[in-house]
């Protein structure tokens, strides 16, 4: 890959990353003078938090009404499903563990009242109301980013119901596309002006409360991408020898570097499907198993975004001050698997994501773009984490669905036809 691809692969993150750096600048020598350019990031983050209700009812209700002959391989997304799922938790786990021991936000203390974003109060108390996150009593509710998680259940539910209605639900399915791909080149206008949001937010945070939150960002970015290489390793070489034991971890490791590379250098799941089916055929996996699990996992399959949303969690309750207690970590667990299953198949999906975290936990949404940035500087090590795992569930599946000699049969039948 020439330096000209990666640099276009990489050009937003590098805009973002130098929107910070001028923006953190400039709020250090202006200090809160910097306060001046407050109104242009609250133009930019209104702008986003208005598009990102519309954007999650038609693109996840448009994605599930779409689905067609799932029944066949019912099978095959049961236990993928599962794996997901039971893989999501133990990342939750294993990166609370981490983030509580190695704080991310140790020596990080934000007051938003000294910041112009608009934002909503949270509840210091850190109490849950389970009721209240999962459902609404008016449809009005819907349309507030304070219920994110009653706006995405209910449009599984529009989505599951105009799927059952077969040739009568056409109609409303054109128009969930067709509204999805609009709001889709939306957010990408909107987008353009990310950057200069980003700078003047920077600009009006470090003038008013300091250096030290950029520092933070830098400590939790470090201490994520230490997790991701530990946390890719072990992941891969556990499925790989659930699924044809030491014989799978051996193909698996000498096989699984052309997805690796391509994930880190694009940057998305979606265009590293076409090599990671190639690497997944290689590996001996069933074409019929890849075919499925690879695609389907680039969209759900996201451990590499929930162990990052466990951390970014842990670090606003750090520089907030709150106590991270027993039900807090349960919630995290239930918004870091729901991320990585569910906002990954959304456009925009990382800001989705922030506000999901927000609006789940009361913090005011003026942060997002604190943990905006700290995703954008670690989104190589993120996809790569997400993207090496297809392969390695693909095994893991297709000893669950093949039987326990899956790998040796499907050698011998490539080799057969390789003759």
């Amino acid at each position: 890959m020439n330096i000209r691809k990666i640099i276009k692969n990489y050009s937003f993150s590098i805009l973002m990353i130098l929107g910070l750096i001028v923006g953190a600048l400039g709020g250090l020598i202006f200090g809160s003078k910097a306060k001046v350019v407050q109104p242009v990031a609250d133009i930019f983050l209104n702008l986003v938090f208005t598009v990102i209700v519309p954007l999650i009812m038609v693109s996840i209700t448009s994605a599930i009404a779409n689905m067609s002959n799932l029944s066949k391989l019912g099978k095959i997304f049961g236990v993928m499903l599962a794996a997901i799922v039971a893989g999501g938790i133990v990342t939750s786990l294993l990166a609370l563990a981490v983030g509580l021991i190695w704080n991310p936000a140790e020596g990080v203390h934000l007051d938003m009242s000294n910041i112009g974003v608009e934002s909503a109060k949270y509840k210091a108390s850190g109490s849950i109301d389970i009721v209240g996150m999962l459902t609404t009593n008016d449809f009005i509710n819907l349309l507030s980013l304070k219920h994110m998680m009653p706006l995405i259940i209910f449009s599984m539910l529009m989505g599951v119901a105009a799927a059952s209605i077969g040739e009568a639900a056409q109609p409303f399915k054109r128009f969930l596309s067709s509204a999805t791909t609009v709001l889709t080149k939306v957010v990408e206008i909107i987008m353009y002006m990310a950057p200069v949001g980003i700078a003047c937010y920077f600009a009006s945070l470090v003038g008013n409360v300091g250096s030290t939150v950029v520092s933070g960002i830098i400590r939790l970015s470090i201490i994520y991408v230490l997790f991701c290489v530990c946390f890719a390793v072990l992941q891969g070489t556990l499925y790989a020898a659930i699924g044809a034991g030491m014989q799978g971890v051996k193909r698996y490791w000498t096989m699984v570097w052309p997805s690796l590379t391509m994930a880190m250098g694009t940057c998305s799941s979606s265009a590293t499907i076409s090599i990671n089916q190639q690497v997944t055929h290689n590996m001996g996996v069933p074409d019929e198993i890849g075919n499925v699990t690879v695609p389907v996992g680039a969209m759900i399959h996201k451990n590499g975004v929930v162990a990052v949303q466990i951390f970014k969690i842990l670090f606003l309750f750090g520089i907030f001050g709150r106590s991270f207690t027993v039900k807090s970590a349960l919630l995290a667990i239930v918004v870091a698997v729901i991320s990585g299953v569910i906002v990954g198949t959304i456009p925009t999906g990382g800001f989705i994501g922030e506000l999901f975290i927000c609006s789940s936990f009361g913090f005011p949404t003026g942060v997002v773009p604190i943990i905006v940035i700290m995703g954008s500087l670690t989104d190589p090590f993120c996809t790569m984490t997400s993207v090496t795992s297809q392969p390695a569930l693909s095994m893991t599946i297709s000893r669950f669905t093949e039987g326990p000699h899956w790998l040796g049969k499907q050698l011998s039948m490539q080799s057969t036809v390789q003759q």
